[in-house]
């Protein structure tokens, strides 16, 4: 178990608590985001990762000498996001979530949730876990406001995915989920990789909705936060130039789709040869470069979520 900590200004320190799967090549991808915030008086959690990983986060948690927690913002209720929210809130009784209202439902009652989990990911649902209930009082009513965050609705990845903007004396953190992407700094997995090579991917997987994830990252680009933190995985201080760049590799990826398939005479979604396309995307997508310097474990891991981004993306362009 691995704790990063930043101080976003005096008296606010975050911190990116690494929640590793219990599979090859699966560290430095579940980042779970702590916010002690010393002047607010609270401390807060950002998408407290799948069931599988609670036990985990708790432990980490109290050698941290956490022993209250206030608030969870929830950018989406996928499992690797929001499944270990039950049993979070059961180990601190006086915490509220906020979260889309268009979530809620399936976390008080996760049982279509977790089927569709089981169709869509068969491979990786049961290793996160089957999500417990969540008692409704537990959730913000909508159009409450929190002090000091603003809450921003950023579809595209999900229909009911929402990021947040932390407000601190230095300037608005911004916790996007998955709306810019994931992101892998190379030198977090990879000892003495040279500082600020990174891997960025779009996060598409099916259903992706192009147009919506393009507006999404303008809306949060009309903030000028200070610190983008990201749910997989890290972090970067050039938040404008990062959102620019997850907006023009989905637009590049757009391109790119067309091309292939109109090389291969514009076959049908279920015929495209998945391996030749995501081939197609790593020789040709200038941020995936780095992607061969990646550990054998992590790159695998990659192998598969870069599989279910083209899966989404390809479904959306020949929808």
């Amino acid at each position: 178990m691995k704790v990063l900590d930043l101080e976003a200004a005096p008296d606010v320190t975050l911190s990116l608590i690494d929640l590793p799967l219990g599979m090859e090549g699966y560290h430095h991808f579940f980042g779970v985001w702590l916010v002690r915030d010393e002047a607010g008086g609270r401390n807060v959690i950002v998408d407290p990762g799948p069931a599988s990983s609670v036990p985990l986060l708790l432990e980490t948690l109290g050698g941290m000498g956490v022993d209250r927690l206030d608030l969870v913002l929830l950018t989406h209720i996928h499992l690797d996001h929001s499944g270990g929210l039950a049993e979070l809130l059961e180990a601190f009784p006086a915490a509220m979530v906020a979260v889309h209202p268009r979530g809620k439902p399936h976390l008080a009652d996760p049982a279509r949730l977790w089927e569709s989990s089981l169709r869509v990911i068969p491979e990786m649902a049961p290793a996160y876990g089957e999500p417990a209930p969540v008692d409704e009082g537990r959730f913000i009513p909508e159009g409450a406001p929190i002090p000091g965050i603003l809450a921003v609705d950023t579809p595209g990845h999900a229909p009911h995915h929402r990021s947040f903007f932390y407000e601190t004396p230095a300037g608005p953190v911004l916790f996007a989920g998955e709306a810019a992407g994931t992101f892998t700094l190379l030198d977090m997995v990879v000892p003495g990789a040279d500082e600020g090579k990174y891997v960025l991917r779009p996060a598409s997987p099916p259903r992706f909705y192009i147009d919506q994830a393009l507006q999404s990252i303008e809306t949060l680009k009309a903030v000028n936060a200070i610190l983008l933190c990201y749910a997989h995985f890290g972090y970067s201080k050039e938040v404008s130039r990062m959102l620019d760049e997850a907006a023009r590799q989905i637009q590049l990826w757009r391109v790119l789709f067309a091309e292939f398939l109109e090389g291969k005479g514009r076959p049908g979604a279920d015929q495209v040869d998945m391996d030749g396309l995501l081939s197609f995307l790593l020789s040709r997508d200038p941020w995936l470069e780095a992607f061969p310097m990646l550990p054998s474990d992590v790159r695998s891991r990659e192998m598969y979520f870069m599989l279910s981004s083209a899966s989404g993306f390809l479904e959306a362009v020949t929808a």
